[in-house]
């Protein structure tokens, strides 16, 4: 093996035309790892520096350069690698052990290379390829790119004003425009016998059990069957995706995500049931992999839209905010007519995944899966973010 260092040569092939690429060790997010693989040789990293890792074939670096910039703009505003006129490198991003993207580069002998495979062309048209940088379109300047992962389209935010004060039909077809375009894109078949999982607060009745003598203990029956699927419409509540009056079932991954989205408090109890498909279900998944949208800007404004749904079905609010879920309840109602079984979705309590199924009929209550649980404690992560007591003239209002 022969390292290729500054001023070497390797082979007939001088230094500045040897292409670099990256490496799968390199990848951090799983969509780019799996990207790297899917047309991979061996060759040089831009990052780690080796010249045997397995990498993006160089012949075929697009894909993953575009990956990579649809992460860039998933992730970070602009202003965080554009602060300034002249900009800022790209890849300060990446020197922050914490980043998502890519680890942070060993060594700088390529990162010129990479720096120039990252950024050309700058402006690609929308159909052609993804811009990190905003500037200009035909209206004369899209001002800054902020992170898609925290940013609702002004369609989707215009959708959820119509809704305050228009009724659900005379917003339908605005809608439906939006979602068409990617409604083949997040189809997802969810197979039969899956078993997924559902919690309701506490349990339908305690025994006081005796093992012998003065031995005992006491010991608590779980929800089962109907008591903890779901309710019959004339119980149901507004949901995230149905209107009062509808029934839906809910479910989730595992059974730690099902504890956590009925928000449980220290020393509740809560039984816990399993439910199985009995049949394929065809859902609309709203956090499909970003890659199947990073091909261009056109596709990537898709995907933006995508996430501001699955936000929105994943956020939690209280009684009196009922009114957020007026946009994804008229969704469900699309969807259902479109022949789709129900909704996948992101939990924000935890790492795991939702589905809200329309017809409850389609699971059925699965033994060998119930019990008790009682929460001890419930940990709050809220870290600082900048905020300010008085606005300056620096400061521009975005909302208020």
């Amino acid at each position: 093996m022969i390292e290729i260092g500054a001023g070497q040569i390797v082979g007939d092939i001088a230094e500045d035309e040897v292409r670099v690429s990256v490496c799968v060790n390199c990848a951090r997010h799983p969509s780019l790892k799996h990207i790297i693989q899917a047309d991979s040789i061996a060759g040089l990293c831009a990052l780690c520096g080796r010249s045997d890792a397995i990498v993006r074939s160089p012949d075929s670096t697009e894909p993953m350069v575009m990956l990579i910039r649809a992460l860039i703009r998933f992730y970070w505003d602009e202003f965080e690698y554009n602060g300034h006129w002249g900009g800022d490198s790209v890849l300060d991003l990446f020197t922050d052990d914490g980043n998502p993207v890519l680890e942070p580069a060993v060594t700088d002998d390529y990162l010129d290379d990479f720096d120039y495979l990252l950024q050309e062309p700058t402006y690609p048209p929308t159909s052609d390829g993804v811009a990190i940088y905003a500037g200009f379109d035909e209206g004369g300047g899209r001002m800054i790119n902020f992170a898609i992962s925290r940013t609702n389209p002004r369609p989707f935010v215009e959708l959820q004003h119509r809704l305050l004060s228009e009724n659900f039909f005379e917003v339908e077809p605005a809608l439906e425009a939006l979602i068409d375009p990617f409604l083949s894109d997040i189809a997802l078949e969810l197979p039969v016998e899956e078993i997924w999982f559902r919690a309701r607060l506490g349990n339908k009745a305690v025994y006081q059990h005796f093992e012998g003598g003065w031995t005992n203990k006491i010991i608590r029956q779980p929800w089962l069957g109907s008591d903890i699927g779901a309710p019959p419409p004339l119980n149901a509540g507004i949901g995230r995706l149905n209107r009062a009056g509808v029934s839906m079932l809910y479910l989730a991954s595992d059974s730690y995500t099902a504890i956590t989205e009925i928000r449980p408090h220290p020393g509740h109890y809560i039984s816990l049931g399993g439910f199985r498909s009995v049949e394929p279900l065809r859902l609309a998944d709203f956090n499909p992999d970003i890659a199947l949208f990073s091909a261009n800007d056109d596709r990537l404004d898709l995907y933006a839209v995508i996430q501001a749904f699955d936000r929105l079905m994943s956020m939690p609010v209280t009684p009196d905010e009922k009114t957020s879920y007026l946009l994804t309840q008229l969704l469900a109602e699309v969807l259902l007519r479109r022949g789709f079984d129900g909704v996948r979705f992101r939990s924000s309590v935890s790492d795991g995944i939702n589905i809200c199924v329309f017809h409850p009929a389609k699971f059925e209550f699965a033994e060998g899966h119930s019990e008790v649980r009682r929460l001890e404690s419930v940990k709050y992560d809220a870290p600082a973010v900048p905020s300010l007591v008085e606005p300056s003239g620096e400061d521009l209002l975005l909302k208020g």
